[in-house]
């Protein structure tokens, strides 16, 4: 069969094909809404094409995705200022001109090592809101990217202001000439979050989640709306940090009035890093933290059993947690130390988040004034169930931490309030809710079996004192009588250092 017969062929089973193209070198085709995987090698610059655009079509998007590792994504070969953007979530905005069907864009890797990602273009019509198209921020001209920043206490996202759509050739409307309702001041921002897979760093599950929510219909479906924005508003958010957990992040522009939408480019983030030794991933799964932790839980696990049976063993416990606490608190707020609560009343407002925190703490225990023994023996087995759940978390990663993580986080930033502290609850969450629940109930029935006989509490300490004084007293045989004082006792030991000294006789008196 002579080639003019296979070119029809293979053109119209091209369609067919469509899911995933094969990198041809340092040339690759897009299809529209079909990701492509690109690998660029270090020196090299990929073209990435898009042909065959329909004249309907007013803008396009390419973004591009790797795990850690920054690519270049430009509008022309050599990057030139104002015409590229690093990141490790990167895209560009293309208008279109009449007539065009086809369009270029050049992939890189600004490290000089090899990159692999992961890549889709998206069509928009002229009705739709054109992404970062009003951006008086960041570097390129129109900029529909979300920036994402981290650190122990929060995630930061930025992105630039949309403007409405226009046809191919038009010119695009003055983003702040006016705020009437014919212009971009209309659009409202639905900030999306969608959480990866609990505990899993890998390079596929991140795929597999940008390729779930890369555009609006994803998004929607799958992600989870936090937080809607106007144009009147600071165009950013800020969430709770949540160090090993992968969370894409995405805005939705929406135009009310056309009832369209569009997607900026979604960016992910698993608030640590995978290259840094101060807030690497890996350190997550030290010996150190697993050592810890590990010591933490069997401590817990003895409290919840055993905690009002060894009284003293107890006291130092919480005790020791509770300086560990305080003085953690202390250190970090006045050094340099670096290292589902969404209620707008409690997120806001300091004062009565905290005012209710201390509500909480005073009416418990009050509560169980009636019966201590009862109470203290709650408290080790909730409490002591927890610590066990803590120690899990050290090799299973599980959101119950943040429980106590978000209370410790507000001690130390001022600005906490004003997060959003979401936190993914998955399968091993629910057992582990499980495991607290039955570990809680076991030791509190086991320790009311046990001390059900027994006094409520050990004497203190010192009323035992004061009942061995007395018996010191008026015990004449009691040896203690015959010792001389401490002082005394020093004196002689510093003595013998020069003069050897005599026996003074027997420590206890005779029995007549």
């Amino acid at each position: 069969m002579s080639r003019w017969i296979w070119c029809p062929l293979l053109l119209l089973l091209l369609p067919l094909g469509c899911e995933v193209q094969a990198q041809v070198e340092n040339r690759v085709v897009f299809l529209p809404g079909a990701f492509q995987n690109v690998s660029i090698s270090q020196n090299e610059t990929v073209q990435a094409v898009v042909s065959r655009i329909p004249p309907e079509v007013a803008f396009i998007t390419l973004q591009f995705h790797t795990q850690h590792r920054n690519a270049t994504l430009s509008y022309t070969r050599m990057p030139g200022l104002g015409l590229f953007l690093t990141a490790v979530d990167s895209g560009l905005l293309s208008a279109l001109q009449p007539g065009q069907a086809s369009l270029s864009l050049f992939l890189s890797s600004p490290d000089g090592d090899t990159v692999a990602g992961t890549g889709v273009i998206l069509q928009y019509s002229s009705t739709d809101p054109v992404p970062g198209a009003c951006n008086m921020e960041f570097n390129l001209d129109i900029d529909p990217n979300v920036y994402i920043h981290y650190n122990l206490y929060e995630t930061t996202i930025r992105f630039a202001p949309a403007n409405l759509g226009y046809e191919r050739g038009e010119t695009p409307l003055a983003c702040d000439e006016s705020t009437e309702s014919t212009t971009r001041w209309r659009l409202q921002y639905d900030i999306y979050q969608y959480f990866l897979p609990e505990n899993d760093l890998s390079e596929r599950s991140l795929f597999n989640g940008i390729q779930a929510v890369a555009d609006v219909q994803g998004m929607v479906e799958n992600g989870r709306r936090v937080l809607t924005v106007l144009s009147s508003d600071m165009s950013m958010a800020v969430f709770n940090s949540i160090p090993g957990q992968g969370i894409i992040f995405s805005v939705v522009v929406r135009d009310p009035l056309l009832n369209t939408s569009a997607s900026y480019i979604p960016a992910h983030t698993y608030a640590c890093s995978f290259t840094s030794t101060l807030d690497g991933c890996q350190t997550l799964g030290k010996i150190s933290t697993k050592f810890f932790f590990t010591v933490a839980g069997l401590a817990g696990l003895f409290v919840c059993f055993f905690g009002h049976r060894f009284f003293k063993c107890e006291l130092f416990c919480m005790g020791f947690s509770f300086a560990t606490f305080f003085f953690f608190v202390l250190i970090t707020r006045t050094t340099g130390l670096d290292y589902d609560s969404d209620l707008d009343l409690f997120r806001r407002s300091d004062a009565v988040f905290w005012v209710t925190f201390c509500c909480i703490m005073l009416v418990v225990p009050l509560f169980f004034v009636r019966w201590p023994r009862e109470g203290n023996i709650v408290t080790c087995g909730i409490v002591g169930a927890y610590a066990v759940i803590l120690a899990v978390n050290a090799y299973v990663y599980t959101s119950l931490s943040y429980i106590t993580l978000n209370i410790l986080k507000r001690f130390l930033n001022n600005n906490f309030s004003a997060a959003f502290t979401d936190v993914p609850f998955q399968a091993i969450d629910y057992v582990l809710i499980t495991v607290w629940v039955v570990l809680g109930v076991c030791g509190i029935v086991l320790q009311l079996y046990r001390e059900r006989s027994r006094p409520f509490f050990p004497p203190s300490p010192y009323l035992m004192w004061l009942q061995e004084r007395e018996r010191r007293k008026t015990n004449v045989l009691d040896p203690s009588h015959h010792f001389p004082p401490l002082a005394n006792r020093l004196l002689a030991r510093v003595r013998q250092l020069t003069k050897r000294m005599e026996p003074a006789g027997e420590h206890t008196p005779l029995l007549l």
